[in-house]
């Protein structure tokens, strides 16, 4: 655990050290604008394709073949009287193929809504309103053999699980280079089709929902931030964190989710991308997630 922490900590300070300078680019560059678009749109799609092909190799090997798709996607909008709404959405889906195997598998499946609405206090700092809306879009399934043969049950759907968070507090923000949002009154909730619940063992829990339940709801507290840095030229590294506090329920319990992004750039077109995402929730698993994505893609800007 404590090698997970000490890795979070480091790409996290190389986000912020190498994005000093760029900030200050941006302010000074800001600060000469005389007028601005009210709407501001912008974004990457990737595609991802990872493959390996064997055939009478000594040393073994499996066939395999893996296509990820993913959308991140901004939609920013200044108003009058210093009105500031900020929106992401973060789609990432794929499936992997291994020789052998009856059934293709899931190598991602994330689709993520974020939201922020602030009114400014000054340069930086904001009163701000959130939300956070995370779920799946294709079934997840356990797969297991039975009989010498392949087998898959559905475990979960789109909106099964689905976890909504919103809160309200500050926000802070320069540029596209960086923003922090601290809200000290935040409620969460997991929704989760009953399907899923009504079968449950006693005391057994489903994404921390309990039998024959849809939903639990916490309020609590948040922390989350993003920092975008070039560690060179064309390599971008983007760190996006959370981290948030359960005052009802394990007080000392901190739950967090932080997502660093390391892009090449090639050229224009081509582009390598490592994505290491680490989260631990203690409603969902008990356990750290680990999710690591290293590939070679076609990158578009939108």
């Amino acid at each position: 655990m404590k090698i997970f922490i000490y890795l979070m900590a480091t790409f996290f300070l190389m986000g912020s050290l190498n994005a000093q300078q760029e900030l200050l680019k941006n302010n000074l560059a800001k600060d000469t604008l005389t007028a601005a678009p009210k709407f501001k749109y912008f974004g990457i799609t990737q595609f991802t394709f990872n493959q390996a092909y064997f055939e009478n190799w000594v040393s073994g090997g499996e066939n395999s073949l893996t296509g990820l798709l993913s959308v991140d996607y901004n939609i920013d909008y200044l108003g009058e009287k210093g009105w500031v709404w900020d929106n992401n959405i973060i789609l990432s889906i794929g499936t992997t193929y291994l020789s052998g195997n009856s059934f293709f598998k899931k190598a991602d499946d994330r689709f993520e809504i974020n939201s922020v609405l602030s009114k400014k206090v000054n340069t930086y700092w904001n009163y701000s309103a959130y939300v956070n809306f995370k779920t799946q879009l294709l079934f997840g399934y356990r797969y297991f053999k039975e009989g010498g043969e392949d087998q898959k049950e559905k475990i979960s759907r789109i909106l099964s699980p689905a976890v909504a968070q919103l809160g309200i507090g500050w926000y802070y923000k320069e540029g596209d280079m960086a923003w922090f949002n601290i809200a000290p009154l935040a409620a969460r909730g997991i929704f989760v089709s009953k399907l899923y619940t009504q079968n449950l063992s006693q005391g057994q829990k489903y994404f921390g929902v309990q039998k024959g339940e849809t939903n639990v709801i916490s309020v609590g507290a948040s922390f989350s931030g993003f920092v975008r840095s070039h560690i060179m030229e064309n390599i971008t590294l983007d760190n996006k964190f959370n981290f948030y506090v359960n005052y009802l329920n394990k007080i000392k319990n901190v739950d967090f989710e932080w997502n660093a992004n390391v892009r090449l750039k090639v050229n224009n077109k081509i582009s390598s991308s490592l994505i290491v995402h680490l989260q631990y929730d203690d409603d969902l698993i008990q356990r750290l997630q680990i999710r690591e994505l290293f590939g070679l893609g076609l990158t578009i800007d939108i």
